[in-house]
């Protein structure tokens, strides 16, 4: 069945936001990246242009046969300084609405893949004819309503999921700088530190750790506030100044919760089908580590890596908990990719931090290594991605990659395939590693790294 790929990612929609410069930079490459789950005969809509060297190489690296057909590529009109991030009013617009009804002449033969489900989605559906009846359509009217935004705003989560007994941190719902006070004040004592989360971000963006005491980045927040600590009064005034700042930025709800440092940090992915059933996808681990500027106060987030590197009877504690939320999040309407994150803690307890009903970063990854390697290749391999690398510019590094010998070889089944490459604004590149080790894996990258050095010392 072809496939319309809507790539819709960073809305200000999903991040309850304006965006920055550097958000819808991001947007940019993730369009990029995300391309890479098209097949021959499906239509990607975005408002990103998809360069012909990169898509003569998504197609080499994925044996499209010549006969298949293309991918056909549709770019709403669109307006703005941050005009590459596709927002629903672009799916809106009549242009696009009667260039894809003349393509999809029979609807019941098409679906719609978008990476957040919006009101702007489903209405595309409807009027292309899409999703017309069974759980598709279910679906489609969940969207219609915005009903995507209460798996997907962190107070929801944290109410949802108190209510299928999900193993959560101490916290509570901050709806004022006195509740966030108390809240605060409250959960300190726990940890040391205190976690605040906007109602809507992505990737750490809203979420903030407060202590009482100087601490370096830590992983997921943007950033850390030290209190003052000698009275209360300090205290509440600091916290004030906070709420006012928080809420000017992205108003509403703000969740707060005791902070745990962790010795795993992953995901589990699942899509939940048109009958309301939810299938295991893929499990991976968060990479992070200082960035290289010292004047940075997050942590850099360096990839992926799958599958998520845990103790069996933690993989399978995490399914169990996370079966109960899927089977809620189907019986509300919801049908599409779900991803949890949870970790564990120095003292071994299984946490639960958010939901994001969306694709998630290893989507990608595992649909790529699903193609290149089989739909079990996650028993054999691991798929490690790796970001914000400098690139020489996109056709210099596919060339080091072959005279290297560490691009991907389907004859191996291992090595390095480019995501995407942004020679435009950041000039940096995103990969993935096939290996069939943690090590092997580890020493690919190495590899890359090295041979990108030489390159820039020879250049000197």
């Amino acid at each position: 069945m072809p496939t319309i790929i809507v790539i819709n990612n960073c809305t200000e929609q999903m991040l309850g936001q304006r965006l920055n410069q550097r958000q819808a930079s991001f947007a940019a490459k993730a369009a990029l990246r995300n391309v890479w789950l098209a097949r021959p005969g499906d239509i990607v809509v975005s408002t990103a242009t998809m360069p012909e060297d990169f898509m003569s190489y998504v197609t080499r690296v994925s044996s499209f046969a010549a006969e298949a057909g293309d991918i056909a590529f549709f770019r709403p009109e669109s307006d703005g300084a941050l005009s590459f991030i596709l927002q629903d009013e672009y799916l809106a617009r009549p242009q696009l609405i009667e260039a894809l009804r003349a393509r999809v002449t029979r609807p019941e033969e098409w679906s719609l893949l978008a990476c957040y489900q919006t009101a702007g989605t489903a209405r595309l559906q409807f009027e292309l004819g899409l999703a017309k009846a069974g759980g598709e359509a279910l679906g489609r009217n969940f969207a219609a309503s915005m009903g995507t935004n209460l798996l997907n705003r962190k107070s929801h989560f944290r109410q949802l999921a108190i209510g299928c007994s999900l193993p959560l941190p101490d916290g509570a719902i901050a709806t004022s700088a006195n509740s966030l006070l108390r809240a605060v004040t409250e959960l300190l004592s726990v940890t040391g530190r205190v976690i605040v989360k906007q109602d809507n971000g992505a990737g750490g963006t809203g979420n903030f750790i407060l202590s009482t005491s100087p601490t370096g980045p830590l992983p997921g927040a943007c950033a850390c506030v030290a209190l003052p600590c000698l009275r209360r009064s300090d205290i509440e005034s600091e916290l004030g100044k906070l709420w006012d700042e928080w809420q000017a930025g992205s108003p509403g709800p703000m969740v707060v919760e005791a902070y745990h440092a962790a010795t795993a940090m992953f995901y589990l992915e699942f899509f939940i089908a048109p009958e309301g059933q939810a299938h295991f996808m893929n499990s991976g681990t968060i990479r992070v580590r200082p960035h290289d500027d010292p004047t940075i106060s997050e942590l850099f987030w360096v990839g992926l890596e799958l599958p998520a590197h845990l103790p069996p009877a933690t993989l399978a504690e995490a399914s169990m908990h996370c079966s109960r939320f899927l089977q809620l999040a189907a019986t509300m309407g919801y049908r599409g990719h779900i991803n949890i994150d949870a970790i564990v803690t120095e003292n071994g307890r299984l946490l639960f931090n958010e939901v994001n009903a969306r694709w998630g970063g290893g989507t990608v990854l595992h649909d790529l290594g699903t193609r290149l390697i089989g739909p079990d290749f996650t028993n054999t391999h691991v798929a490690a991605s790796f970001r914000d690398v400098p690139s020489p510019s996109f056709g210099r590094l596919i060339k080091l990659l072959q005279e290297s010998q560490i691009a991907y070889d389907p004859a191996q089944q291992q090595g390095i395939v480019v995501l995407a490459c942004d020679d435009e604004h950041s000039h940096s590149f995103e990969a993935l590693v096939l290996a069939r080790s943690r090590d092997g894996a580890r020493g690919l990258e190495q590899r890359l790294v090295e041979v990108l050095e030489s390159k820039r010392a020879a250049e000197g």
